[in-house]
């Protein structure tokens, strides 16, 4: 292995101990908060952007699929960071794929 190799495996190591990192911290404040005093209250004023995200969270996906936490905000956001890790995860592994051929 040349050393930019080397530079290029350990950033990307880098990279992905941050992400995991990044996950496990919010999953383990969304444990600590879910179901106490703490949660956030969401304004459902006559505003469309909140009447839009009441939808959203009131949809079934996060209340009755998708659901490891009992507040709906805590289940979309899980949900968005995975479907991002997923991404990113893609990228990596489709851009190690094209320099190795």
């Amino acid at each position: 292995m040349s050393g930019t190799e080397q530079s290029v495996q350990a950033s990307q190591v880098k990279k992905w101990l941050s992400i995991i990192a990044v996950f496990i911290v919010f999953q383990l404040i969304f444990f600590a908060v879910d179901g106490t005093f703490l949660e956030p209250r969401i304004n459902d004023s006559n505003n469309w952007f909140a009447q839009l995200g009441r939808w959203i969270l009131d949809s079934k996906l996060f209340t009755e699929w998708i659901t490891p936490y009992s507040y709906p905000f805590f289940n979309m956001f899980m949900t968005v960071q995975v479907i991002s890790i997923l991404v990113v995860a893609v990228q990596d592994i489709k851009s190690a794929w094209i320099s190795k051929t």
